[in-house]
């Protein structure tokens, strides 16, 4: 009876204000890793971390969590098991997860939907769809630094895969200047993006690791330095992305490419020693402007060796408005041409 006195005293018991309790996500809203710099996490590395923090595979997490959402009274699991793999990895789709096609904007919307993430976008080159061109851009399969991988274990970090390592042109680790991998080197397997067991770090087939600590001197380093400004370029696109204030502008970087195409003509009129160097960038030019207006624009072709020669960041290119970009032109290239 004395417990059921003071129960009674909490019967009326009235809350003044109401208890706001916070919104609750359906998935672990698991952090992604080095967003805003340019080892920035993939969105199938985080996908595969995401699927092993709820002890499932990724193909289990995308059939009964992710694909419900995307595709809503549309989905069937009988039909959407059959086509799981060449949507998220397999096939010709392998490079789609982390690109910037329209299954990779759906699978960022909804992860970001289920996990209440805000950054999920930032792991893929979505933003720049409509901007860049993506033939060609991706590996078909994974290729990844064992030294950087090892570095992580050892230091006890979080292992996962960079953004970075999707691009077909990304061919040496950055921080390690060696090669990168593409197969494992116990089975000799490539490696897929999605797969039944996606570890990163770990092989998808024999499950061993990747990493290795011998730090053995390429003999590439030429190809190296030849392949630094490619590097740098990309890296630095990807850390420059979560800091865009507005969407990029194909028209907008279309007319900052004639002023460029002006500053080069001018240059080679100053200097005709500058021929030999620009006269086959300015071509290429030429033709984005004239014959491909309104396409997409080559990043490792067009927009990288551009900036190259313009001594600009690919940052410098997409953040400064055009007024500000002729002034940084005006004193990189040294003319005394007057931007009106």
């Amino acid at each position: 009876m004395a417990e059921e006195g003071k129960l009674n005293r909490y019967k009326h018991l009235i809350f003044s204000n109401p208890i706001d309790f916070p919104e609750t996500s359906c998935l672990y809203s698991l952090e992604s890793i080095a967003v805003g710099t340019p080892y920035t996490e993939s969105l199938s590395s985080y996908l595969n971390r995401l699927a092993q923090e709820h002890c499932v595979t990724p193909q289990k997490l995308i059939m009964g969590e992710i694909a419900p959402t995307i595709l809503g009274d549309k989905y069937a699991p009988e039909i959407f098991s059959k086509n799981v793999s060449s949507l998220f990895g397999n096939s010709d789709a392998k490079p789609a997860i982390n690109g910037m096609r329209e299954m990779t904007r759906s699978l960022v919307d909804a992860l970001e939907k289920l996990t209440l993430r805000q950054d999920l976008r930032f792991l893929s080159c979505v933003t720049w769809k409509g901007i860049i061109s993506d033939r060609g851009l991706f590996r078909q399969y994974k290729a990844w630094c064992p030294l950087c991988f090892e570095t992580w274990r050892q230091a006890r970090k979080l292992i996962y895969e960079p953004l970075l390592w999707s691009f077909r042109e990304v061919d040496f680790c950055p921080e390690h200047q060696c090669e990168l991998c593409d197969r494992c080197p116990h089975c000799d397997s490539f490696q897929k993006a999605i797969s039944d067991f996606s570890v990163p770090g770990y092989c998808s087939r024999c499950r061993h690791w990747l990493g290795k600590s011998d730090n053995t001197k390429s003999s590439l380093q030429e190809d190296f330095k030849q392949n630094h400004f490619i590097l740098q370029g990309i890296g630095d696109l990807i850390a420059l992305t979560p800091q865009l204030k507005h969407q990029p502008n194909l028209k907008s970087l279309k007319h900052k490419f004639k002023l460029i195409l002006f500053c080069f003509e001018r240059a080679i009129h100053h200097d005709l020693g500058q021929y030999v160097v620009l006269i086959k960038l300015i071509e290429k030019l030429k033709i984005d402007l004239k014959q491909n207006y309104f396409k997409p624009i080559n990043l490792t072709e067009i927009i990288i060796p551009v900036c190259q020669q313009a001594k600009i960041s690919v940052s410098q290119l997409f953040e400064n408005n055009y007024e500000n970009l002729a002034q940084i032109l005006a004193q990189n290239i040294e003319t005394d041409y007057k931007i009106l």
